[in-house]
């Protein structure tokens, strides 16, 4: 029951601090992560509006190229998340491509071009076909040392392996000495090479600087001449003494296409490749013409062997110099950054099977990580609704927080832009909310278990306080309570206290009082008048009886006047006790109930079926009992006993002040006259006790000659009892 209780009043504490402290917890925390959150969305607003007002300075300013710059800087230094820009289909522009670092990833021949400063080539065979793989050096010219250190030859290896099933498609046509198809195919593959060189020098906003590319093209061994021509036909850039006709220029502009013919006794295979103006090129060339002009790339197709494996070996090799010198180009110009769009460009064309540039310490640089595509949605809806559009999104496992804001086209804008739409884009932010979901995790962890310590703190306090001052007096009051109603009236509640314990503990006391008093009150009546007690309604004791039938046990101690006259009254009366306490517990024994005490007389009642016989064996006993009493007592001291049964009252007598519990009626007064006529150890019985008695070999019955007994006009029949 102390633990019980205990536990409840504890359990209930805790629950109300749970309640109150977990709600202001949960209130904190959901304040903090709102705090967190709207920080980071001010975060990535800023972000992307200083994106959105760089990239419309730089286009405004007439040096668009610098846009891709821009964002490539804004991704290099933004370090909790992602950038992305959309055009107004919602397809990507400037991609993050080649920016990835594979560490360690150059096998054993790349190792040994960069540690002999050499190239190397070897064959292979794959699912594909048998290929030529070669790796060849970038050396670190003094032209290069302007930007890079001194204090090495080589930057780097280009690893490069061509489309096998291109090859064996050229060597079919050597086996029918048909060279046309290889020729223009060679022409297309270094045209391209040289053609994605110069997009990228032009859109890195270094058109001038295009005499850099020019100059180095024009000293490989397999180019004849190398050309930029206006749409005018005006030689911008190469040799203006050794240009193509004027009517091919046109012819490719016109065309729309590639212009493709031999010269020089077919020695010489001239490609005349139209350059369109697109879009992101009118920043800087207006949008008045759809073409910017033409790229002449004249090679020396009379060098290329004949045979099929040498042939693949020489074209991995011009296109390794194409590569090499456009790489280069880029790099003096100043556009490191560039190089990652012109080795992707060159990764595209159908010839190349692999391209690969790796660094001194055999690191893959300019790996394309492949972007999943996300939030396309939203953009779409940004550009719909020309609005910001936010919105959490689970990318890879990972919780990020997006920003698409649109890129409108304003009116000084739309001076090469036109004024048909509206909005010219997209910018999108994406950041991470690892970071914050982790300090919202922390911190609520953190506030846990302050909370649990703190619980804990409370419980144990009150643990001990509840211990000390409510469960210990509770618990020594109950074992108080535990006593008394083993019979025990001597102990009392300790009292340490003022409070409601310490009450509680005097309000014990004074019921224990009550029920000594009460206790030893009690053996001052009979069993009968306790259960009458018991038995009585909340209006309390009433006057009057009920009819019984029962047997009346009467007793009376023979000389004790004599023997009173002759003694101490100290010793009279402990002789007296002796006698009426051993005949009140052989009384009780026969399941008899004393219903008083009158001097030296004492009267009992016994009911039930068998309520004769226990009286009789009750008076066979007490006769006994009085042959064992102590010596001093004396043989004049003897009890003599009379037994009646019948129909009798029994119920509360006197007055409302002062009543008595007993029993009145003739076969009373009957049984009171027997006792008065039985002599020192005789027991006389009424014939109507006798008729009610069964047989038994304890005792025997002998008839006496009737007495007279006052109230009664005939003569008594009576028997007196005698052990058997």
């Amino acid at each position: 029951m102390k633990n019980r209780l205990e536990l409840k009043i504890l359990l209930l504490l805790i629950l109300v601090l749970i309640l109150g402290f977990g709600a202001y917890v949960v209130v904190s925390i959901n304040r903090e992560s709102e705090v967190l959150l709207e920080q980071q969305r001010e975060k990535v607003r800023l972000f992307g509006e200083t994106v959105m007002v760089g990239i419309r300075n730089v286009m405004l300013s007439g040096k668009a190229p610098y846009a891709a710059e821009l964002v490539s800087d804004a991704r290099e230094n933004l370090e909790f998340g992602s950038l992305r820009v959309y055009d107004n289909r919602a397809k990507e522009v400037f991609p993050d491509e080649g920016r990835g670092v594979v560490h360690g990833a150059g096998d054993a021949a790349v190792r040994e071009a960069i540690d002999r400063q050499m190239e190397v080539m070897f064959a292979r065979h794959d699912t594909s076909g048998n290929e030529v793989v070669r790796i060849e050096p970038l050396l670190n010219d003094r032209e290069c040392q302007q930007c890079h250190a001194s204090d090495h030859r080589v930057r780097g290896v280009t690893r490069l392996v061509l489309n096998p099933r291109l090859m064996a498609a050229h060597a079919q046509d050597m086996e029918r000495h048909d060279l046309s198809r290889t020729h223009h195919e060679v022409s297309a593959v270094i045209s391209a090479t040289l053609a994605s060189g110069f997009r990228t020098i032009m859109l890195a906003g270094q058109g001038e600087l295009m005499d850099t590319l020019v100059v180095r093209t024009a000293r490989l061994p397999f180019v004849h001449r190398i050309a930029v021509y206006d749409r005018f036909g005006a030689v911008h850039f190469g040799d203006e003494e050794r240009t193509a006709e004027e009517d091919s220029v046109f012819e490719a502009i016109g065309r729309a296409e590639p212009v493709v013919y031999y010269d020089r006794n077919r020695t010489v295979l001239t490609r005349l490749i139209p350059l369109r103006n697109e879009e992101r090129c009118q920043v800087c060339h207006g949008s008045k013409s759809q073409w910017r002009g033409v790229l002449e790339v004249s090679l020396r197709v009379d060098r290329l062997s004949a045979r099929p494996a040498e042939l693949e070996q020489q074209l991995t090799r011009m296109l390794q110099s194409a590569v090499g010198v456009g790489f280069r180009s880029i790099m003096l110009v100043g556009k490191g950054s560039a190089a990652r769009s012109f080795i992707n460009e060159v990764r595209n064309i159908e010839a190349v099977k692999d391209l690969r540039v790796f660094d001194t310490e055999a690191n893959e640089r300019f790996v394309n990580v492949t972007a999943k595509e996300h939030g396309l949605n939203e953009v779409r809806d940004a550009l719909q609704r020309d609005t910001v559009v936010e919105a959490m999104q689970w990318i890879d496992g990972e919780e990020f927080l997006v920003r698409y804001a649109p890129l409108r086209n304003e009116k000084r804008c739309q001076v090469c832009h036109g004024d048909d739409h509206t909005v010219r884009g997209v910018v999108g932010v994406t950041a991470s909310m690892a970071a914050i979901n982790a300090t919202i995790a922390y911190n609520r962890w953190i506030s846990l278990a302050a909370g649990a310590l703190t619980i804990l703190l409370v419980w144990l306090t009150l643990r001990i306080f509840m211990k000390r001052m409510v469960v210990r007096p509770i618990g020594d009051i109950g074992d108080v309570a535990e006593q008394v109603g083993n019979g025990d009236f001597t102990v009392t509640a300790a009292v340490r206290s003022q409070d409601e314990i310490g009450q509680l503990g005097v309000r014990i006391n004074q019921m224990i009082v009550g029920l000594r008093e009460r206790f030893h009150l009690q053996k001052f009546v009979s069993q009968q008048t306790v259960d009458y007690v018991h038995r009585a309604s909340e209006m309390g004791v009433k006057l009057g009886g009920e009819r019984k039938q029962a047997a009346v046990f009467f007793s009376d101690v023979r000389g004790f006047t004599a023997f009173s006259e002759k003694v101490e009254p100290e010793r009279v009366v402990a002789m007296l006790n002796a006698i009426l306490s051993r005949q009140a517990e052989i009384v009780k024994r026969h399941g008899g109930d004393i219903d008083k005490f009158v001097g030296d007389e004492l009267v009992a009642v016994f009911l039930g079926e068998r309520m004769v016989d226990n009286a009789v064996c009750c008076a066979v006993e007490v006769q006994e009992m009085m042959r064992t009493v102590p010596a001093e007592i004396g043989e004049e001291i003897a009890i003599g006993i009379g037994i009646n049964a019948g129909e009798m009252v029994m119920g509360a007598m006197g007055s409302e002040e002062r009543m008595d519990f007993t029993v009145i009626g003739d076969a009373v007064n009957l049984g009171a006259r027997l006792c008065s006529a039985a002599e020192r150890g005789q027991i006389l019985l009424s014939d109507a006790a006798a008729q009610r008695l069964s047989a038994s070999d304890r005792f025997r019955l002998i008839p006496r000659e009737p007495i007279a007994v006052k109230g009664k006009e005939a003569p008594v029949r009576i028997f007196e009892v005698r052990p058997a």
